[in-house]
């Protein structure tokens, strides 16, 4: 039976030191869909369920990571699958020139699956230095 004389003391009270913090505006900056352009002589493409799921975020940024090594040679495109009609398509055709449906993330270089899953920053880097040599 449960005890209803029992009661429930706070193990924080207000103070400083258990306040949450609040968000701040440079804390969360969502990752933004990408759109290349075309010309750069390496196209790295990220297939995503959804803008701002973890795995997408997830990505997105291990590329950023070495992006900046390599500058204008190469460009970065998402493929969302739950986005527009044009992500969608996208994302059918790329199933079909690999023979299979593309698991959530997968990276492509130059329209070819490098990597299903995220890899590390090291081996996306090796990978795009074979194609650049």
């Amino acid at each position: 039976m449960a005890n209803k004389n029992i009661a429930i003391i706070p193990i924080c009270k207000k103070s400083e030191g258990c306040k949450i913090p609040g968000p701040k505006k440079e804390q969360f900056k969502p990752v933004q869909p990408r759109i290349a352009s075309g010309n750069a002589l390496v196209l790295i493409e990220i297939i995503c369920e959804r803008m701002h799921c973890v795995l997408y975020d997830f990505a997105i940024n291990t590329v950023d990571m070495i992006a900046e090594t390599f500058g204008d040679k190469i460009e970065i495109q998402t493929v969302i699958k739950q986005g527009d009609r044009k992500n969608a398509e996208r994302f059918l055709e790329l199933c079909e020139r690999a023979g299979k449906m593309l698991p959530v993330p997968t990276i492509l270089i130059n329209g070819e699956v490098a990597f299903t899953g995220v890899p590390h920053p090291n081996e996306l880097e090796k990978a795009i230095d074979a194609l650049l040599e």
